[in-house]
């Protein structure tokens, strides 16, 4: 849902930024007028008053009426700012600076202090609705799209009745490195809230979860670091279709129309008929051999005629493709002929997409679409959703009689955002049953008009694998258990949208929902994400014995980042640094958050060292893990990990102007010029002291002046 909502609220800025400026000279009836617009925005948002041109527009949505008002600049940047006409409340507000600027990979400020500003904004910006929520905290290891983002994200969620309403909030960007609040969002309505002491108990809540929707066991297909290189299916507690359960009548609150959109295979080419003069490689020649065993074109597309559910005989083909590169998770796949057909009819366009397996011949997936179909306006169903089903099935066992008797048919669980229009189709999923036990990861997927009853969308996912032993297995309760001491089962307000009325607003409905979203492992009992990955519940590291000390903010930023990850509550930042955790810092500095490696365990230093032998940082022989660090061994160690070692290692071409350089090894002052030169490191009172050792603190410091070079 705010994926949902931003998308609207991007939407409205964008539609609002295209609108004529004439139209803000046709004032409507607001109770807010331009200049009061003005006057509030420049003086809320502390907006100069020289050096910008300005325009402004006026506009109405969704009932609203807003003024737009644009200030820009080729040398101080743009502004933009939406007003509520009518309350004055400013709605959007985004910043941009035309300063280039070299995005470091480590911030200048921590999110604690972008925070404060935050903080500070939205308390004379929006003081009132900023009183009413909660900071909705991310709880998984530092984001990607956060970490290579110029901006800290901030979303204040609405709080009502102390329950949660994530559908209302207000959401600020603040620049890592200049503390600037950059963009600024508010998304909020009037809404009638349900009293909850009506709410049933928890207790009855979770009893109807158990036995409606609750956990299941299922295989689960994963393919990573954590099993190899081949696909291995495990066994996996999991919610299937985890839906609210309705707090005043118990209801399992599952979705019902919703468009889902057929995928097959993109883009590629080949080198077919290129004559190759040099002798194959083994690889190559693997590649040719397989390709001889394709089916042909021609025989792909009469796979396809004979099997769609309706006729292409007045289409044009324009398009048809071979991919051979599927070969990624969950599972390595068959290449895939592609094709596309189009049709210009009475100034429409139409068009049908098909995909289909090169080596067995099956057809994967199937997608017509025109404006007959996208169109719904004034259209009532003329099929019920037994009599779609029914016309699903009688297809599949025509189509995939084998695949199909192994399935069971399973109600498709949306996100409440499909309520918001009304969709082209019904959809129905049918997914593999194995010894009893749901087989997730294979579907088979239709959709049917509920206006014509034609089946326009079809897809098949399906690996065949070897399905572990039911042996061993931790039981249900045993399950439940693990995943209630890991999650909440939250009591909270959601939008409840009438899909045959898209354009009224939603009923606020009172909803008990889990926000487990993970597995856990039917054999360990251990929590895993979908890839069969360890999940570890993230905590707030807090050192008690940084406070006031001179890096102290190196410090916190690195444990924002994960680069200093400890559950012990002291850093001791005044010991001297050992190999091994040095090693560590750097390594996990030196890559993005989702390449970090998965340690055995939390003494497991191995896993770095491995890393940075390979990368040439360091070598076997240095490796030392408890020896305490000198200063001119870690400036060697930041050098070669910038990949210029080979330039440190040239004699006779470095002159350092420390006066203790004389105790500086011959084929150690390359280092030390560059480290110093770079002034990732320092020296003291003219001295480099390159036998003395690096205290923590220190470490730290080195690591965050090392991560804010321009480049690296």
């Amino acid at each position: 849902m705010k994926k949902f909502t931003s998308l609207v609220i991007v939407l409205v800025f964008l539609f609002a930024l295209m609108m004529p400026s004439n139209t803000a000279l046709a004032q409507a009836d607001t109770k807010i007028s331009l200049k009061q617009a003005i006057e509030i925005a420049k003086e809320k948002l502390d907006i100069s008053n020289s050096g910008y041109d300005f325009n402004s527009n006026y506009y109405e949505y969704n009932n609203k009426k807003f003024w737009n008002l644009m200030w820009s600049s080729s040398t101080k940047g743009d502004i933009s700012v939406t007003i509520d006409a009518d309350t004055g409340e400013i709605t959007n507000y985004y910043s941009w600076s035309p300063i280039a600027q070299e995005q470091p990979k480590i911030p200048k400020y921590t999110r604690d202090e972008a925070k404060k500003v935050a903080i500070e904004f939205l308390q004379k910006v929006a003081p009132e609705k900023f009183k009413q929520t909660k900071e909705q905290i991310n709880n998984n290891n530092y984001g990607y799209n956060e970490y290579y983002s110029y901006d800290y994200n901030f979303t204040f969620e609405r709080v009502v009745n102390g329950m949660p309403f994530p559908y209302n909030a207000l959401y600020v960007t603040v620049n890592k490195n200049t503390l600037k609040v950059t963009s600024y969002s508010l998304s909020w309505e009037d809404y009638s809230f349900p009293d909850p002491k009506a709410a049933i108990s928890k207790e009855e809540a979770i009893k109807i979860f158990k036995e409606k929707i609750g956990l299941k066991l299922q295989y689960n297909l994963v393919y990573n670091q954590v099993y190899g290189n081949e696909p291995q299916v495990i066994l996996v507690y999991g919610i299937y279709q985890n839906a609210p359960i309705d707090a005043i009548t118990g209801e399992a609150k599952t979705n019902e129309y919703y468009y889902i959109p057929m995928y097959g295979g993109g883009g590629g080419g080949s080198d077919a008929g290129r004559e190759i003069s040099q002798k194959l490689s083994p690889e190559e020649q693997k590649v040719i051999e397989a390709s001889e065993k394709y089916i042909s074109k021609d025989k792909a597309i009469e796979i396809v005629e004979k099997s769609l559910p309706f006729s292409i005989s007045d289409y044009k083909l324009t398009n048809a493709n071979l991919y051979t590169g599927y070969d990624y998770p969950p599972a390595k796949s068959n290449p895939v002929w592609s094709f596309n057909w189009t049709l210009n009819k009475e100034d429409k366009y139409y068009y049908v997409y098909a995909t289909v397996d090169a080596v067995t011949g099956e057809l994967k997936s199937f997608n017509k679409g025109s404006p007959d179909i996208d169109n719904v306006q004034g259209k009532q169903s003329s099929y019920t959703k037994e009599q779609m089903k029914k016309i699903a099935e009688e297809y599949l066992k025509k189509t995939v009689p084998d695949k199909f008797s192994k399935t069971e048919y399973q109600e498709v669980n949306l996100p409440e955002d499909s309520k918001m229009i009304k969709m082209p189709t019904y959809p129905f999923r049918y997914v593999e049953v194995a010894n009893g036990i749901l087989c997730s990861f294979n579907t088979i997927n239709v959709n049917v008009s509920p206006y014509t009853g034609e089946i326009v969308g079809y897809s098949i996912n399906w690996t065949s694998v070897k399905l572990p032993s039911l042996e061993n297995i931790i039981s249900l309760d045993e399950a439940y258990k693990i995943m209630f001491d890991n999650s909440e089962f939250i009591l909270t307000y959601i939008p409840d949208y009438d899909h045959k009325s898209p354009d009224k607003p939603p009923t606020i409905r009172l909803a008990y929902q889990s926000n487990f979203y993970n597995y856990i492992d039917a054999k360990t009992g251990q929590i895993i994400d979908s890839n069969g990955k360890p999940v570890v519940k993230k905590s707030e590291t807090i050192f008690t014995d940084i406070e006031g000390n001179w890096a102290e903010k190196d410090i916190k930023l690195l444990v924002q980042y994960g680069i200093i990850d400890t559950k012990e509550d002291k850093y001791y930042p005044d010991k001297n640094i050992l190999q091994k955790d040095f090693i560590k810092m750097l390594i996990k500095a030196i890559q993005p958050p989702y390449y970090d490696p998965i340690p055995k365990s939390p003494d497991d230093y191995d896993t770095y060292y491995s890393i940075a032998i390979n990368k040439k940082i360091i070598t076997e022989k240095e490796k030392n893990p408890d020896a305490i660090m000198t200063r001119q061994e870690v400036a060697k160690l930041l050098v070669k990990s910038l990949g210029v070692g080979y330039i440190a290692d040239i004699p006779n071409i470095y002159t350092i102007s420390f006066k203790d350089k004389d105790k500086i090894p011959n084929n150690m002052i390359g280092y030390v010029a560059i480290i110093t030169g770079l002034k990732i490191m320092n020296g003291s009172g003219g001295y480099f002291h390159p036998q003395g050792h690096l205290t923590r603190a220190q470490a730290a410091a080195v690591i965050v002046r090392y991560l804010q070079l321009d480049k690296i």
